[in-house]
């Protein structure tokens, strides 16, 4: 009974073992028969190799081999298409390695996981790749050079000249090959053993700026046509007339005056102001003068004034204002443009009254003599005396001669006279102005104004003594020397000058308002005399001196120190006390003489 039990147990484990020895047999088979051999299901690239020896898939990977040889891959890089072999992009197949690949199929990891992977390729095959070898730095190396010769930079949009006319160059969009993204798309397909083509991946550059059409119209409205700049013009009395053309500037030329620059990525087209600048400037000898006050006599019957010379404004040119308004021209229809002027009025208005300046007066009054000048030397005191005639000095004003003398030339009326340079008497333009300065300088001294600056002559001058003595003169020399007092009284000074040719004397007259100075000068000390040398005797270079005659052309005179003192006071106060001192040099007589003449005895003679 028992054993009848047992059977069935007995066939089961007969069964199962035969079942394993079946089984380690297939495998010790599979192992023989296949030992150095591809097991069965293996392909390459679809190619059953089952059964095969490592010599003979050696052979079939090299023939797969020769595919990354052959121009099989083109590439389409932007508007260039280029075919290339594998190989040119550091891409090969490797033989051995490929054999090594398809032999190792279902010899890996351990017994089970060998059965397992053998009897999967059995039933449903193992389709391998070739091993593939990427030289990366070649492969970099040649997307590269593609993106070399594929690249296109932006293209900005700009402003072309052609000839006079101006028009736009369109922007142009750029191109940048996705090097990373190239290389990865060309290792993904270029294992495929077929001709495949291969569309390279690009980004769009933008413009940074896309047009230019609004710069485009502006720059053309700039050269559309000429721009004239004109310059102001007044009459003697200062009445505007109509403008003058200052320059022009021909619309060809325009676009030398032009700049285009970048505000925010956009293009700005303006006027280049510092080349109109160096246009403008030199105008300002057209427009510019400065303020001149009226010019007033006094009547002290009825105590008021007499316009004698108009008021004159200052003008100043505005340089920005008026390259603001060129620019401004230069973008509209008007083409035209004048200059801009700043006006200022005069600080003494041609209105002006006596009791508005406080000229209420006569404050003081000065007399020089000159009797036995010469023609021209009176004839230039004539013309320097009129330039302070009617003359108003504001209070606290600085009174310079210089400044209101002017230019002393014969345009303005000056002739050749006797002036004193160096230690010699010549000729030149003015002799005679000092004989106005030293009258100005006398009146100033008696008025009790503070005199800053004054000079004497280098030796005494007879013409200079006559009235209040030696030391009272003034010497001026523009611009070296000159005379200069303040009136510091509160009012504003008149000034008259009167030349009187019968007496042959001038006078400075000042109006004002009293204010209770009181003016102490001592006559003059002359102290340390120095006697003039003998008389000097030397020939004629202008030969008007007839033959055996001698003239006179310097006189001597003794050197001195003089000195005097003055002092202002007003109600106890002393406002000024001071001692002038005047150092004089001694002076010897010159003579000029003709063809014979023979000097006398102890005089200097000079060849």
């Amino acid at each position: 009974m028992l054993s009848a039990l047992l059977r069935p147990l007995y066939l089961l484990w007969a069964t199962a073992a035969l079942v394993i020895a079946s089984a380690a047999g297939l495998v010790v088979y599979y192992e023989i028969h296949y030992r150095d051999r591809v097991f069965p299901g293996v392909r390459l690239q679809g190619m059953d190799l089952s059964g095969m020896s490592p010599e003979e898939v050696f052979d079939i990977a090299q023939v797969k081999a020769e595919y990354f040889r052959l121009p099989a891959i083109t590439l389409h890089a932007a508007d260039q298409r280029l075919t290339l072999r594998p190989a040119d992009l550091g891409i090969a197949l490797d033989p051995a390695a490929t054999a090594q690949s398809v032999l190792s199929a279902g010899r890996q990891g351990d017994l089970l996981t060998q059965i397992r992977q053998r009897a999967e390729m059995w039933w449903s095959g193992l389709d391998l790749s070739p091993v593939v070898r990427v030289d990366v730095e070649a492969l970099a190396r040649a997307i590269d050079e593609i993106a070399e010769r594929t690249n296109q930079p932006a293209r900005d949009a700009q402003i072309i000249f052609e000839g006079e006319a101006v028009r736009e160059l369109p922007a142009q969009v750029g191109r940048q090959l996705d090097n990373q993204r190239a290389q990865q798309l060309i290792l993904s397909l270029a294992t495929a053993n077929r001709p495949i083509e291969i569309s390279l991946p690009y980004q769009a550059i933008p413009p940074q700026v896309a047009s230019v059409a609004e710069a485009t119209a502006a720059l053309n409205r700039i050269i559309s046509r000429d721009l004239i700049v004109m310059v102001p013009r007044w009459d003697e009395a200062g009445n505007p007339m109509p403008p003058a053309e200052a320059f022009r500037i021909r619309k060809a030329d325009l676009k030398e005056f032009v700049l285009i620059d970048q505000v925010e990525g956009a293009p700005r087209v303006r006027l280049q102001r510092e080349k109109f600048r160096a246009l403008v400037e030199p105008l300002r000898k057209a427009v510019e003068q400065k303020a001149q006050n009226a010019r007033f006599t006094f009547d002290p019957a009825t105590r008021q004034l007499t316009l004698l010379a108009p008021a004159r404004d200052a003008r100043a040119l505005n340089i920005e204002a008026t390259l603001d308004a060129i620019e401004a021209a230069a973008q509209s229809d008007n083409r035209s443009v004048t200059v801009v002027v700043d006006r200022t009025p005069a600080p003494i208005p041609s209105t002006a009254t006596a009791q508005e300046l406080g000229i209420t007066q006569l404050l003081t009054q000065a007399t020089t003599f000159f009797k036995g000048s010469s023609p021209a030397r009176l004839a230039n005191v004539r013309v320097a005396a009129a330039r302070f005639h009617g003359l108003v000095i504001p209070p606290g004003g600085l009174f310079s001669f210089n400044e209101h003398l002017g230019e002393v030339t014969e345009k303005e009326g000056f002739q050749e006279g006797l002036i004193i340079v160096g230690n010699r008497t010549v000729k030149g333009i003015g002799g005679g102005v000092c004989q106005v300065s030293t009258t100005a300088y006398q009146a100033a001294l008696r008025a009790g104004f503070p005199v800053i600056e004054r000079y004497p002559h280098g030796y005494r001058v007879s013409y200079y003594e006559r009235g209040m003595g030696a030391g009272f003169d003034a010497s001026v020399f523009s611009p070296y020397a000159d005379l200069k007092f303040i009136n510091n009284s509160p009012a504003h000074v008149l000034i008259e000058t009167a030349y009187d040719p019968v007496r042959v004397t001038l006078t400075f007259r000042l109006y004002g308002t009293p204010d209770g100075r009181e003016v102490i000068i001592s006559p003059p000390t002359i102290t340390d005399i120095v006697p003039h040398g003998p008389d000097i005797y030397e020939p004629d270079p202008e030969n008007q001196v007839p033959a055996g005659k001698a003239k006179q052309v310097e006189y001597a005179v003794d050197g001195a120190t003089v000195s005097f003192t003055r002092q202002v006071i007003r109600n106890g106060e002393v406002l000024i006390n001071e001692r002038v001192v005047s150092k004089y040099v001694p002076w010897q007589a010159v003579y000029r003489y003709g063809p014979g003449f023979v000097p006398p005895e102890g005089a200097i003679v000079k060849n």
